[in-house]
C-alpha cells in the first residue's frame, strides 16, 4: 500500500476542521506507510499520522484500550477522519524521545525496562476474547481459528522481483522449511505488539517506557515478539540491545529455539515480499542476508551474535 503524499496545508485543514484548531505544526519521521506530524492542541502536544489504513488507526485504539490499567504509558486517542482517499489519526504525544533517536548506550541502558514492558504487555488479560492474529478493532477479538494460520498468511508461495535466481533458491528453501515446521507451533493467545521496534518505543526521562503504534497487535504467540526483535536487531543495531534483554528472559529449551526461529523466518519472508512488491531491490537483498543463517539448525539462545544477531554476507 502506497504511503500518502499530501501536503501539510490539507493535512491541517481535515483534522482542524474535525478535532478542533491546533498550533506549532511540524512533520515527524515517517513511517513506512504513514506521514506525521506533531502539533499542540488544546489537549496539549499531539501527533498526527496519515495513512490509506484506517482499520490500522483503529487497531491501535482498540489495543491502547487493551493496555489501560497495565502500568504502560501508550497514547490517549483523540480521533480518526478522512482526508480524501486516506484516514487522519489523532493522539497524544508521549513525553520522551524515540529509543532509536537517543545514543547507543542509552539504548542499551534502557533493554531491562524494554524487556518488562513488553512482558507486562505479554501478560494483559484476554479472558474476554476469542482467536487468534489481527485484531477486529470493534471486538478485540482475533480474526482466526489457528494461529498459525495467521502467521503464515504472509509467507508467499513464489517469489518473483526478488533478484537472483540464488534469491528465489533461498526463499523458496525457507517457505518449504516453515510450512513443514507448522504443526508444531503451540496455539498460544498473549497480546503481542507485532511491530516492537526502537522506533515505536519511547523513553520518558524518569526511564519508563511508553509504546505507540499498534496498528500490528494481534493476539498469538509472545515469543512472536522476541524474534522480531532478533530478526531485526540483526539488520540494525539499535534493536540489538533490547533484543538481547528479551531473550536473556526466555529458557534456553529446543521448543523456544524452534518457535523463535519459525518467527523469525516467516517475519522476514513477509518483509521482503512487502520490500519486492515495492520494487525495492537494496531492501529485499538485505533481507537475503538477514534470512540466509536462518536455514542452519538453531543452536543455543546464548550464540546471539553468531547465529540469532547474524547478517549473512
Amino acid at each position: 500500500m502506497s504511503k500518502p503524499r499530501f501536503e501539510l496545508p490539507a493535512i491541517r485543514s481535515a483534522v482542524e476542521r474535525g478535532a478542533g484548531s491546533m498550533t506549532d505544526w511540524q512533520p515527524l519521521n515517517e513511517g513506512e506507510n504513514s506521514q506525521v506530524f506533531a502539533a499542540v492542541a488544546d489537549t496539549g502536544p499531539v501527533v498526527i499520522r496519515v495513512s490509506k489504513r484506517r482499520k490500522g488507526f483503529a487497531v491501535d485504539e482498540r489495543a491502547s484500550r487493551m493496555l489501560a490499567g497495565n502500568g504502560i504509558r501508550v497514547p490517549e486517542f483523540h480521533g480518526i477522519g478522512p482526508i480524501e482517499d486516506a484516514w487522519w489519526c489523532l493522539t497524544g504525544r508521549l513525553p520522551g524521545t524515540r529509543l532509536c533517536d537517543l545514543p547507543m548506550d542509552q539504548i542499551t541502558a534502557a533493554a531491562p525496562a524494554v524487556a518488562e514492558t513488553l512482558d507486562r504487555l505479554h501478560a494483559v488479560d484476554l479472558s474476554g476474547t476469542t482467536g487468534f492474529g489481527g485484531l477486529d478493532p470493534e471486538t478485540g477479538n482475533g480474526f482466526h481459528d489457528k494461529w498459525v494460520e495467521w502467521v503464515l498468511r504472509g509467507v508467499p508461495g513464489s517469489w518473483p522481483n526478488v533478484g537472483s535466481a540464488e534469491n528465489r533458491k533461498l526463499l523458496g528453501a525457507l517457505s518449504e522449511m516453515v510450512h513443514a515446521d507448522s504443526p508444531a507451533v503451540p496455539p498460544v493467545r498473549a497480546l503481542v505488539h507485532g511491530d516492537c521496534s526502537a522506533d515505536n518505543l519511547i523513553l520518558g526521562e524518569d526511564g519508563s517506557v511508553g509504546i505507540i503504534d499498534l496498528e500490528c497487535a494481534m493476539i498469538g504467540d509472545p515469543l512472536w515478539d522476541v524474534a522480531y526483535q532478533l530478526y531485526w536487531g540483526g539488520a540494525w543495531p539499535q534493536m540489538m540491545p533490547q533484543a538481547r534483554a528479551a531473550v536473556a528472559a526466555i529458557d534456553d529449551t529446543a521448543d523456544h529455539r524452534a518457535r523463535l526461529r519459525f518467527y523469525m523466518v516467516t517475519s522476514g519472508l513477509a518483509g521482503t515480499r512487502f520490500y519486492a512488491d515495492d520494487n525495492r531491490a537494496d531492501e529485499v537483498n538485505l533481507m537475503v542476508r538477514r534470512l540466509a543463517p536462518l536455514l542452519e539448525t538453531p543452536p543455543s539462545l546464548t550464540d546471539l551474535d553468531d547465529y540469532w544477531l547474524s547478517l549473512g554476507n
